[in-house]
């Protein structure tokens, strides 16, 4: 059991645990929770959102530029992910409003603070997963571990679903917070822990003096220079690569698909789905959303030997058309609550199990790029920081239009009254399928230029 827990693939997946079941607990409730307990106005969700967008885009990119050039503890992943650890779940405990403070501004400053330690631990545990050794098997047995961990973060939804009665008893899920939160801080320091530090791959002390040998001059402010203007040509140099273009915009709109899921699944399950079928806060309830948050992370883990064998791409196109073919088809079938739930699941498994295919696919294309351009070590904090550059806004656009989008059609109205109208119900229901069948379209032909697949499903059969 001890030779286990020192397995750095095991720590790996602790330091995603960690992180994802606060982050699951976050993007499934904080919306539902600022609407509906704490009834903040439109205008100040909008808001907040917006201050949220920029701040969400620009930290990813500015923690991997420090992650990859600073010669502090920054440059230490597991060193950014032990300090910083407490402060991220210390801003997730303060998310859920113990105070009568003023819902906008607490809001603002709460995602300000979670999302900035969230980012950094974020970026440093991705580079150690673009850094595993072992090429596409390597990495898709990371995947595995790290869905195992997803797998049993997920099950934080049906237990707080349970406990606090679909948010009915608000001092319960406040609770429960606060055990999300030490769970997060264990799991993140084991995965933390220096003894990894000798056996991942993770740039040693000596590597890194290799590395500032070449761009080490006596004056300090020529150094700084140097190391961002390095900086800006690698950021150029990843920008005019196709195949990083193609993952950025298919990136982008899988991070705003898989936030309407989250953010809107249990709005989506109370206008449309009877509490004669899923009451609120009944085991039934629980169990359905369990299924959506189970079943994808069970399929990602079972894929290990197809994403070795089929690759990470074509894994990805292959949901974006099922996503197509459901959505079409189940929308003309008709408006029964099941119909719904299936489509939900359904929706669910396409989203969220093809989510991790994105950390190999950047992984891929840093594998390349450490290649293609014969860098001293690869760029994977500041790789994973551009991509957050471009692709974290649709955490706060997605939000902000369906609010905007169901309060146009009686959502506001719905919150206090509690009576739902037929106009609601069926915006929900074009909300519910026509946007991901559109966007999954989109993805699928945006991303048939992709041209590293076919070289790494040779390179694959090669080792085989």
């Amino acid at each position: 059991l001890q030779r286990k827990a020192r397995d750095p693939m095991v720590a790996l997946a602790a330091g995603q645990f960690g992180l994802s079941i606060m982050q699951t607990l976050f993007m499934f409730y904080y919306v539902k929770v600022y609407l509906n307990v704490f009834k903040i106005s439109e205008k100040f969700f909008a808001i907040a959102q917006a201050l949220f967008l920029v701040w969400n885009a620009i930290n990813d990119p500015l923690f991997g530029y420090l992650q990859d050039s600073s010669k502090s503890w920054l440059s230490n992943r597991r060193a950014v992910m032990r300090r910083l650890a407490p402060a991220m779940a210390i801003s997730f405990i303060v998310m859920w409003q113990w105070m009568p403070y003023e819902q906008g501004i607490h809001l603002s400053i709460s995602l300000f603070f979670y999302d900035a330690f969230y980012s950094a631990i974020g970026v440093a545990w991705s580079a150690m997963f673009a850094e595993v050794e072992g090429g596409v098997v390597g990495r898709a047995s990371a995947m595995k571990h790290s869905q195992l961990a997803i797998l049993l973060s997920v099950n934080v939804i049906p237990i707080a679903e349970k406990l606090s009665g679909s948010l009915d008893d608000f001092s319960s899920f406040q609770a429960m917070s606060f055990v999300v939160a030490l769970l997060g801080i264990i799991c993140m320091f084991h995965c933390s822990d220096p003894y990894f530090s000798k056996t991942d791959c993770l740039p040693t002390t000596a590597s890194k003096r290799d590395d500032e040998k070449s761009l080490l001059e006596n004056d300090e402010n020529t150094e700084i220079k140097e190391h961002a203007e390095l900086s800006m040509t690698s950021v150029k140099q990843l920008l005019a690569r196709r195949d990083f273009l193609a993952i950025l915009f298919v990136n982008f709109i899988h991070n705003a698909r898989s936030v309407m899921h989250l953010n809107f699944a249990s709005i989506t399950t109370e206008l449309l789905v009877p509490t004669t079928i899923l009451p609120k806060g009944s085991i039934t309830l629980a169990i359905f959303y369990a299924a959506c948050t189970l079943a994808p992370q069970i399929i990602a883990i079972l894929s290990e030997g197809l994403v070795v064998r089929v690759g990470a791409h074509a894994l990805t196109q292959a949901s974006f058309v099922a996503t197509v073919v459901f959505s079409t088809l189940l929308y003309f079938i008709g408006t029964s609550p099941y119909i719904i739930m299936i489509y939900m699941f359904i929706d669910s498994v396409a989203v969220h199990s093809t989510a991790p295919l994105f950390n190999i696919l950047i992984s891929e294309f840093i594998e390349d790029d450490h290649r293609r351009h014969s860098r001293s070590k690869p760029l994977s904090s500041l790789v994973f920081g551009v991509n957050a550059l471009f692709v974290k806004p649709a955490q706060s656009i997605a939000p902000l239009a369906v609010v905007h989008y169901l309060n146009s059609h009686g959502y506001e109205t719905y919150k206090s009254s509690h009576s739902t109208s037929v106009e609601l119900e069926d915006a929900t229901r074009f909300m519910l399928f026509i946007p991901p069948l559109l966007l999954a379209a989109a993805q699928w032909i945006a991303f048939r230029s992709y041209s590293l697949a076919e070289r790494n499903r040779r390179s694959v059969t090669h080792n085989i």
